[in-house]
């Protein structure tokens, strides 16, 4: 399940990244290209690092929720797999089940934030396209 997440995700990036740029593209002049890429390059950035952060926060968070009752209780909690397993290796499929737990919620999480921004892209495009043609 989680794989099938990642491939529609990636499909979706595949597929909304040339729509982006051409927008962005040919919502300046000719003579102002370098200014359209470098405005497509800045926002491609500052939306990963904003994403990558948002879903790591609610992965962690989510995978430290779900752990087996008692890990950590006299050490600080762990906050990567590893750790986790370090301290409980014979609960393997318990600390597994904790990651994609952690996972499933953050891609959740992610959905709609994605789904709302790309409506906005959608109707902003269709909101320029209207006022070129006036």
């Amino acid at each position: 399940m989680y794989a099938a997440a990642l491939v529609v995700v990636g499909l979706g990036i595949m597929l909304a990244v040339p729509c982006l740029t051409t927008q962005i593209a040919s919502a300046l002049p000719v003579e102002r290209a370098g200014i359209a890429g470098g405005l497509q390059s800045a926002t491609r950035e500052l939306g990963s690092a904003l994403g990558v952060a948002v879903v790591g926060t609610v992965l962690t968070a989510g995978f430290t929720h779900h752990l087996p009752a008692g890990l950590g209780e006299h050490t600080p909690p762990p906050h990567t797999v590893r750790d986790a397993l370090a301290l409980a290796p014979a609960d393997h499929a318990a600390v597994t089940e904790a990651f994609t737990h952690g996972a499933g919620t953050a891609l959740r999480v992610a959905a709609p934030v994605v789904l709302v921004a790309g409506a906005l892209v959608v109707t902003g495009a269709r909101r320029g396209q209207r006022t070129v043609r006036r």
